[in-house]
């Protein structure tokens, strides 16, 4: 007998979290990510097609 599944998709982008200090990429990354920086909120429209966005990770580069 068939089932009936509720399937889910991961829906992936990224968002500019700004310049920080720090000695190391990963503790550029840590201090972003625990920033206000890392909020994230999506308008009326896409909230009404994607649940709980987060930041889930990060890259750093050297800035300019």
């Amino acid at each position: 007998m068939t089932k009936k599944w509720d399937v889910y998709g991961k829906v992936v982008g990224s968002k500019y979290l700004g310049v920080f200090e720090a000695e190391t990429e990963a503790e550029a990354i840590e201090l972003a990510l625990e920033s206000d920086a890392a909020h994230v909120s999506m308008c009326h429209q896409c909230s009404d097609h994607c649940e709980s966005p987060e930041i889930d990770g990060g890259t750093a580069e050297p800035a300019q």
